[in-house]
């Protein structure tokens, strides 16, 4: 990204670090950048690197890292202050051991051409020429800044650093090119298809081909879904699936889809605050998503309504929720009960009132999924629970067999691409060891 340009005189142009070693690093950082977009203009952000950690336990975990530029009003001590509330809100203790791995770490590199000397706060930062994790982010937004009490740019220094710290590793755009105009817009056809008795077609996408396909066969709605999570990268269910792989994914299948809405999975994890889960959709939407799926109902009626006030379209997903799966110990069936029934009923009916384009009933008892579809005005798209929801949704390698190894007892497969890939595979290799 090219340099910031200078602060306004009322403003103090600050260089913020940000580095995250515990959970979902990504999101931790997205969710930090919406936090410090609340403290003044986010005018600058370089790309997050995975690093090794400095000063640490040997066996600390890899450091997702990177540098903002924040025009702010406040006073350093202040500013200073404002960061460690968004640490804590990210669940950072006050008192932890020293360089213990944490969610969020958020430093003070420079206050434009200010010198700060207090006990708590040295400003310019004074390891900041000595760390290339520091250096080398920061140099991809101001490479010709010249710090206070340095006679060369941060470009320089970099050059000249001597440092054991192994090559950073380019992780992920943190700034994509802002969020796009009237995303509300793509969701018109969709919405409108339950009063005029329209059923929705629904799959899921986690590559640019199945995407492309897709669309070019009239699916109503692409869900890039954390079911690729199993289908895709081989993990036991869909908790592990992180932000990044779902950025990553989610960019892919935008690039397939030229009609139809599509839809990103927010992962497990990413959403447990409303300005985490307004950072995380941030990411998903910039990464090329028309709106989010999150799983949850009353619940997360904070999130869905930050997110929406955000000017992010949502769809809800109450039932069988399979980033609990593990909590839960399986996937059990919705709705057996008449408490269970009516909680599905009042969460539905909440998620609906908040504004939701759309929910997914998901593992819910068929006769249930008939009395929420008929109460809300939204359309309800069914997973394993009847066919009286608004729409069904599958994942689309259970339709076409692609993943022999599982498939959902409720899941038809119309197809048998993993025989037909078997096939191929054993006649390619025939023909290569036979001689002549």
């Amino acid at each position: 990204m090219n340099a910031s340009p200078d602060a306004p005189a009322c403003l103090t142009a600050y260089g913020i670090a940000l580095g995250s070693n515990v959970g979902d690093r990504l999101s931790h950082l997205h969710a930090a950048l919406g936090a410090l977009a609340g403290l003044g203009e986010v005018t600058a952000v370089s790309p997050a690197y995975q690093t090794a950690p400095v000063d640490c336990q040997a066996d600390a975990p890899a450091f997702l890292n990177a540098v903002a530029e924040l025009h702010s009003a406040l006073e350093p001590m202040a500013l200073l202050e404002a960061l460690r509330g968004i640490e804590r809100g990210l669940g950072r203790p006050d008192r932890r051991p020293q360089n213990s791995p944490r969610p969020i770490d958020l430093d003070i590199l420079y206050a434009g051409s200010r010198v700060v000397q207090e006990d708590s706060l040295t400003v310019p930062h004074p390891r900041l020429h000595l760390r290339r994790f520091v250096l080398e982010p920061l140099v991809a937004i101001r490479p010709a800044l010249i710090l206070p009490g340095f006679s060369v740019n941060v470009r320089t220094l970099l050059d000249l650093l001597v440092s054991d710290e192994p090559p950073l590793l380019r992780y992920a755009e943190l700034a994509g090119a802002g969020m796009p105009e009237n995303l509300a817009g793509k969701w018109v056809a969709l919405m409108a298809s339950k009063p005029a008795g329209q059923r929705l077609v629904c799959l899921t996408a986690g590559d640019y081909a199945t995407a492309r396909l897709l669309d070019e066969g009239g699916v109503d709605l692409i869900l890039a879904g954390d079911s690729l999570g199993m289908v895709l990268l081989g993990y036991q269910d869909t908790v592990d699936v992180t932000l990044a792989e779902m950025v990553h994914h989610t960019r892919a299948v935008r690039r397939g889809v030229k009609r139809a809405p599509v839809l990103g999975d927010l992962p497990f994890h990413t959403y447990t605050t409303p300005e985490q889960a307004v950072a995380s959709a941030r990411a998903l939407v910039q990464a090329g998503a028309d709106g989010v799926k999150l799983e949850g109902g009353v619940s997360m009626l904070p999130q869905i309504k930050a997110i929406l006030a955000a000017g992010i379209p949502v769809v809800g997903h109450i039932g069988m929720l399979p980033q609990s799966v593990r909590e839960e110990g399986g996937y059990k069936k919705k709705g057996k009960t008449e408490a269970d029934a009516a909680r599905l009923l009042a969460d539905a009916v909440a998620l609906d009132e908040a504004g939701v384009v759309a929910m997914v009933l998901e593992g819910v008892v068929p006769a249930v999924a008939a009395d929420i579809s008929r109460a809300v005005k939204c359309p309800t798209i069914g997973i394993g629970a009847g066919k009286d929801c608004d729409g069904q949704v599958l994942v689309t390698a259970d339709l076409v067999g692609a993943f022999p190894w599982f498939r959902p007892p409720f899941a038809l497969a119309r197809g048998d691409v993993a025989g037909v890939m078997r096939e191929a595979i054993a006649g390619f290799s025939d023909a290569v060891r036979t001689p002549g």
